[in-house]
């Protein structure tokens, strides 16, 4: 036997319980941290910093006044569940006179003790992240209704007014912004999309917004009607794509909204409601869910690779491919709307559309399926 076998082990070496390795050293304790929670279902996380941005015009300040009243109040925004607590809107943008246009409209009381709406015409110039006055409103919001508050700030321009491409100062405000955060504020920054590319998928400015935010939502219009016979009335629909990056995974949270107004009698434009409604993607998507179900319905005998390569072919382009469609049906079985059964002696695997899930699919001949080649 050599020396080097008779030697003995350098590392890893025996740790003591009463070692000080790790002195002066921070580590995470798991029990001192609460889990995460939603003060709006799939759309605001608690003690965290959202980004809300989109075009000119695609009523983000609208849509988050709405939310900001329903969880003041702790009643649902857009069908969506809210946890009560007190929210302050700071508003360094919209002149007084349009701010009231839009709490008439919306249903929204300024006065209601959960909830304070911040203006430039105040006779105090509206606060930034970094203001001692809104910190000590902190304290006191989390000592007299037991919860910190949700603090709105719009917009960002009003936040950050030198070169918004400059990274480094993108960062400056979001260390301010996440100090209110570490506090236990939850915090909403409404933002823009640059000028030049309106539709554009990130804010104006620096990436560094998109990837220091918690949660992200695109706000785009995608719809727009005029009541020829009645053309004092208007309704525009809105598409919120949520991208809750550290709490959901990809496509949760998605929705749309539709906003009405009309002109009064003096000629004055305001909102006459704010409604979630059906949104884009969840309406192809129910699309292809009933395709699929005439499919299994037209051909009971077929397999599980049968099935995912007709979904997939050129003539019914249910799915892009066969993969697709192989999920698409293990979800369907997870989801109750059909059921995998096995049939003969062979113990085929087949699929049975479920009872109750197909009263109003469309028949074979209204999706034009095809008739299996013998």
């Amino acid at each position: 036997m050599t020396k080097h076998q008779n030697a003995p082990l350098r590392f890893p070496r025996r740790l003591e319980p009463g070692s000080d390795m790790w002195k002066e050293i921070a580590g995470l304790d798991l029990s001192q941290i609460q889990e995460s929670s939603w003060v709006i279902e799939n759309f605001l996380a608690d003690r965290s910093t959202q980004l809300c941005y989109g075009a000119f015009g695609t009523s983000k300040t609208t849509a988050l006044l709405k939310a900001a009243w329903s969880v003041s109040q702790g009643i649902p925004f857009l069908g969506m569940k809210t946890e009560q607590r007190a929210v302050l809107y700071l508003d360094y943008e919209n002149p007084a006179d349009v701010l009231k246009s839009y709490c008439l409209g919306l249903g929204i009381n300024p006065s209601s003790p959960w909830l304070k709406i911040w203006d430039r015409a105040a006779e105090h110039r509206v606060p930034l992240p970094i203001s001692k006055r809104l910190q000590r409103f902190i304290q006191r919001c989390k000592t007299d209704t037991g919860k910190y508050p949700w603090i709105i700030f719009d917009s960002w321009t009003s936040l950050e007014k030198e070169d918004e491409n400059q990274g480094h100062k993108v960062s400056k405000v979001f260390r301010e912004i996440r100090s209110l955060c570490d506090m236990g504020v939850t915090c909403t920054v409404i933002d823009h999309t640059p000028k030049a590319s309106p539709n554009s998928q990130t804010a104006v400015g620096s990436y560094a917004k998109m990837t220091q935010m918690d949660t992200s939502h695109s706000f785009e219009s995608v719809d727009e009607q005029t009541d020829w016979f009645n053309l004092s009335r208007s309704r525009k629909v809105y598409r919120v794509t949520s991208f809750l990056k550290r709490y959901a995974p990809k496509g949760v949270g998605t929705f749309s909204f539709e906003v009405e107004g009309e002109e009064d009698e003096k000629g004055r434009w305001r909102i006459s409601s704010l409604e979630r409604t059906n949104d884009q993607q969840e309406v192809k998507n129910l699309g292809v869910v009933e395709k699929m179900k005439s499919l299994i319905r037209y051909h009971p005998t077929l397999g599980k690779k049968a099935i995912a390569t007709l979904a997939a072919d050129k003539e019914h382009k249910i799915v892009k491919s066969r993969n697709v469609a192989y999920d698409l049906l293990e979800q369907g079985i997870a989801a109750k709307a059909w059921e995998s059964v096995e049939l003969g002696k062979s113990h085929k695997q087949v699929f049975r559309v479920l009872k109750g899930a197909n009263s109003s699919l469309p028949g074979p001949k209204e999706i034009k399926i095809r008739k299996r080649r013998k």
